[in-house]
């Protein structure tokens, strides 16, 4: 019963939203967060094919990403191109759980926003790092790296 107690006080639960402008229309946007968008913007971003034999921008696609204890199995639950909305799940069984939310607006023809939900789910002491990335200033820091990474990404073009 005790190490039920002491698992009990160490997960815990963030919840976190973001958002940023980027330089560019919402469909040009909506794809870099995308499996395979991701690469063009993310350097060490290498996802790896569980459900279907290729990655594809679909529910229902599930692939890996990372390494050793850092590895996880990711989930898309929906990709609604209309609204420009995708939704994952991410299970590092070594740390922590992850529902995210990516949704882009059109804010003219040239501009987009991007907001980006994180709910995070800590799994005992070995995600203690990610309390840390999910803290209120480093994901904020977070936002603006996404924001540079993608506009740079945009002008490479």
């Amino acid at each position: 019963m005790a190490s039920a107690n002491l698992v009990s006080t160490q997960v815990q639960q963030i919840s976190r939203t973001g958002e940023f402008s980027l330089p560019c229309s919402a469909d040009v946007a909506f794809p870099f967060f995308s499996p395979e968008g991701e690469r063009e913007w993310i350097k060490t971003w290498n996802p790896r094919p569980v459900f279907p034999g290729t990655i594809e921008f679909q529910p229902d696609t599930i692939f890996r990403e990372g390494a050793g204890a850092q590895e996880a199995v990711w989930t898309i639950v929906t990709v609604d191109w209309p609204s420009h909305r995708a939704e994952y799940v991410r299970v590092a069984p070594e740390s922590h759980t992850a529902h995210i939310v990516v949704r882009v607006e059109p804010r003219g023809v040239e501009c987009s926003s991007v907001t980006a939900s994180f709910t995070v789910t800590i799994l005992g002491e070995a995600g203690a790092d990610v309390v840390e990335k999910f803290s209120e200033s480093s994901y904020a820091a977070k936002m603006q790296n996404w924001q540079h990474d993608i506009s740079a990404a945009l002008a490479r073009r």
